[in-house]
């Protein structure tokens, strides 16, 4: 038999999706601070798409920062959201400070503590009026005066940089603090950092000794037992003896290949101890923590998980007259537009393609590379702005769905009020596939009329009354028959509650409820 290779042609039908298609999945799915990224990066890499400035003239601008709106420099003390003494003067008809006024008082001068208080204490007034519905209030994000949260990193790189002897230093432990995994753990390879910083290996090597010398203990362990070496090592520089155990020492560093494979009775032989001894011992290598970033927190933090991050919601939901309105955050597609200069030129093509004059720019006539320019760009900002106007009226649309399904959750916040719902009977309900649901709620939160934030998922926490009746049953059981996992599968359809054997393992695991077995024994 030969073989051989021939070329044939078959025609094939293959279903691909649209371009706009998966822009609108990705826009879909984006939360509100992903969504600005996206648009702003989509800015940035097509001329084609503006962002709208209202009413903005140059009577309008900041003498101070010219280019700008009055009142857009939030750190300027002469703009309308700070002191609001602008170039367009107060509202009792004080004109303000001039140019050289404002510059001597940016630079430290002025000598009239008088007027100085006197133009303090109005634009404190004055700002007090303007920061409600009519005044900086609409564009001014209170989340922004929040601190942020020091992270491990941060604190590793404030106290290297501040033991740094040379920049070379402070280089070094840059690129070792990024090399940080999230235990805490140092994921790099000496020789080549060495390649990549064009140093020598010692300077790594003292490096990384300098990053193992930080709080919290283990930091920048390259494994296991170097993590726990680097624990033991502090608890003996500390003094403490009573904190520390020297055969549980000599275990780590000496006999780690027998202490992995449990090889007691060879331990206490070699190290000539008794074998509750070796147990003892090995009970305080357990204490310690093989992830030493989660035992981090600030220094002036009391509370080991005291912070909290705030969070953005995506979607508010309002109280009104009527019953409740949604509002779905993020830029304003009214702010965005084709740029006027492009869609003129896009017009004299389209106009020049249907039998017209060619198309020209300042009486010079487009060349084929030039219109190919414009229309590419012009068609995929109409793309773009269309994308997110159909992601605003996607998520509001099923938002206004949920709002139907849980009227008394609403009304009350209370989450006992939630009635059991799923994305698969909201997805029949707004007539949407129910991977368009998932991609529109994934990672978002709304604002309820309570103002409490919260994610999407709690209207769909029907797993509420499940894990209550799962509490009931296994508290109201008889000690020493507990229900097993199917005993309580079958107990929940009694109720009319339909689950399967795995999700009662879930919700039990969730509430941390032991096993039957265990809770047998206790």
């Amino acid at each position: 038999m030969q073989l051989r290779q021939d070329n044939t042609q078959r025609q094939m039908q293959v279903q691909k999706l649209a371009p706009h298609l998966i822009q609108a999945n990705a826009l879909l799915q984006c939360s509100t601070l992903e969504l600005q990224q996206v648009i702003e990066q989509e800015q940035q890499e097509n001329p084609a798409l503006d962002l709208v400035e209202e009413d903005f003239t140059p009577e309008s601008s900041c003498r101070l920062c010219p280019g700008s709106r009055i009142g857009s420099c939030a750190h300027c003390p002469f703009s309308r959201e700070g002191h609001p003494l602008s170039a367009s003067g107060t509202e009792d008809g004080d004109s303000g400070p001039s140019l050289a006024e404002s510059q001597a008082m940016l630079a430290g001068g002025g000598n009239d503590t008088a007027e100085d208080e006197r133009r303090t204490s109005q634009s404190d007034m004055e700002f007090g009026q303007t920061s409600g519905e009519e005044g900086v209030g609409s564009d001014f994000d209170p989340l922004l005066l929040a601190h942020s949260q020091t992270t491990l990193a941060d604190q590793l790189l404030l106290h290297l940089r501040a033991t740094a002897e040379t920049p070379q230093d402070t280089l070094i432990s840059e690129y070792l603090v990024d090399s940080l995994d999230d235990r805490g753990w140092l994921q790099i390879d000496v020789d080549e950092a060495c390649a990549v910083l064009r140093v020598p290996c010692s300077r790594i090597l003292q490096g990384i000794e300098r990053l193992q010398a930080c709080d919290p203990p283990g930091v920048g362990a390259r494994d296991l037992q170097e993590c726990l070496l680097l624990q033991m090592r502090h608890l003996q520089e500390e003094g403490d003896e009573s904190r520390c155990d020297s055969v549980a020492a000599l275990l780590i560093a000496e006999h780690w290949t027998a202490l992995i494979q449990h090889r007691q009775m060879s331990l206490a032989r070699r190290l000539g101890v008794p074998a509750k001894r070796i147990e003892a011992a090995l009970a305080f290598i357990k204490k310690l923590n093989p992830n030493p970033a989660a035992a981090f927190r600030p220094p002036w933090d009391h509370r080991m998980n005291g912070q909290s991050k705030p969070i953005r919601p995506d979607v508010i939901i309002k109280r009104s007259g009527t019953g409740f309105t949604v509002e779905v955050l993020g830029f304003e597609n009214t702010t965005l537009q084709v740029n006027p200069y492009y869609r003129g030129l896009y017009d004299a093509i389209k106009t020049s393609r249907t039998g017209g004059e060619p198309a020209r720019d300042g009486g010079v006539r487009l060349s084929a590379d030039h219109q190919k320019h414009v229309l590419a760009y012009v068609e995929r900002a109409n793309m773009f702005l269309k994308n997110l106007q159909q992601r605003r009226r996607t998520i509001q649309k099923i938002t206004l769905a949920l709002i139907e399904n849980q009227q008394g959750f609403l009304e009350t916040g209370q989450r006992s009020f939630l009635r059991p719902f799923t994305r698969t009977r909201l997805a029949k309900q707004v007539e949407m596939h129910e991977s368009t649901v998932s991609r529109a709620l994934l990672y978002k939160y709304v604002q309820l009329p309570s103002q409490e934030v919260v994610s999407f998922d709690v209207f769909f926490e029907n797993a509420v009354t499940i894990k209550g009746t799962i509490a009931s049953l296994v508290e109201a059981e008889v000690p020493g028959y507990p229900l097993s996992d199917q005993a309580l599968v079958d107990a929940l359809a009694e109720r009319g509650l339909t689950v399967a054997r795995r999700t009662v393992v879930k919700y039990r695991e969730e509430m941390r409820i032991s096993a039957s077995y265990l809770r047998r024994r206790q």
